[in-house]
């Protein structure tokens, strides 16, 4: 799989939740901020959080490529992956670069589909009363997102990364 196509895929389903947030949405009382257990502690407008949304998506895909292009043509120096001496040797800089432009694409591409959970939660606080967040499948989803990423994260440092 190319590497690029596991962080559009991210991009498209947040562009996809954010855009049906947009038909869902009412136009004034949207969350724009929650606290810890779901409940709103400060409303908006729907252009609001329209805006704040593409702003940040917008934000994730420019940093998520700009990484992607970092790993695929930045200096080495700039770098920094477990065994640096090992992977650094012109023989397997080819392969560090590869290795490296596709981990980070999927990491991007999992972090920006984990966030079309923010419009599809706002979609679902303004449809019951009192507003509040789904706070449990929010919280799951979190836990569910940092448990995986540090998975990754060891898995990639401890075999990926590790010397052949």
């Amino acid at each position: 799989m190319r590497p690029w196509v596991p962080l559009l895929t991210g991009s498209a389903c947040y562009a996809a939740a954010l855009l049906w947030a947009a038909l869902e949405l009412p136009p004034d009382g949207v969350p724009m901020h929650v606290d810890a257990a779901g409940t709103p502690t400060r409303l908006g407008t729907r252009a609001d959080f329209l805006g704040l949304g593409a702003f940040v998506g917008t934000l994730m895909v420019l940093v998520g490529a700009g990484t992607c292009l970092l790993a695929a043509r930045g200096p080495l120096t700039a770098l920094n992956v477990p065994h640096k001496e090992y992977w650094t040797h012109p023989q397997r800089v080819a392969r560090l670069r590869s290795m490296l432009v596709h981990d980070m694409g999927w990491t991007f591409g999992v972090l920006l589909a984990f966030l079309a959970v923010v419009p599809v939660s706002a979609v679902h606080a303004t449809r019951v009363q009192p507003p509040r967040l789904p706070a449990g499948p929010v919280w799951t989803a979190v836990g569910l997102l940092v448990a995986g990423l540090a998975i990754w994260c060891v898995w990639l440092t401890r075999y990926r990364y590790r010397p052949s």
